[in-house]
Formats: structure tokens, C-alpha cells, sequence
């Protein structure tokens, strides 16, 4: 599993998620530490940007970037004319 600073590092790059037959691009937005966290290495979300016009169920998809490629629970958190919005949490 990627550590907090393994994601740091990959800020503003893209991720491929398959969805069925279709890739689906993700870029890495943000990362926030999670104060307080129990969790071993510190809790941590992710923040990622994808296209409007697809939308991903909540669900665990493969998301694979150019040096990081990991199975992740991503949820929806909001849509705007830009894109629409996913979360992972890590705590």
C-alpha cells in the first residue's frame, strides 16, 4: 500500500480506472493528512478530478498512475461544470 508521501509525490498526475470496457482518467488533486488518526504511517485522504460525463459508482476500482498502482475505495463527493469529484480515505 502507498504511504501519504507516495501520493504527495503524485499530485496533479492521472490515474486509469477501468469501468467496465472504458478507461476512465482520474487526476490526483489533493492529499490531507487526517488529524489524529490511529491508523499505522497517519490517516490521509485523496481528492481526484475526473470527467463530467462518466460517472463512477462508489466502488473499489485499480487505479494505476505512472509510479503508483493500487486497488482504492473511491466515493463520490460532488459534480460541477469542470468535472466530478471522488474521495478515498485512508485512516
Amino acid at each position: 500500500m502507498a504511504s501519504i508521501s507516495d501520493f504527495r509525490q503524485a499530485v496533479g498526475s492521472a490515474f486509469r480506472a477501468a469501468y467496465g470496457d472504458t478507461a476512465v482518467f482520474l487526476k490526483l488533486t489533493a492529499v490531507q493528512q487526517i488529524a489524529n488518526s490511529l491508523r499505522p504511517g497517519g490517516g490521509f485522504t485523496l481528492t481526484f478530478e475526473g470527467p463530467r460525463d462518466i460517472a463512477l459508482p462508489q466502488a473499489i476500482y485499480h487505479l494505476a498512475g505512472d509510479t503508483i498502482a493500487d486497488d482504492i475505495f473511491i466515493v463520490p463527493i460532488s459534480v460541477d461544470a469542470s468535472g466530478r469529484l471522488y474521495e478515498a480515505v485512508f485512516n
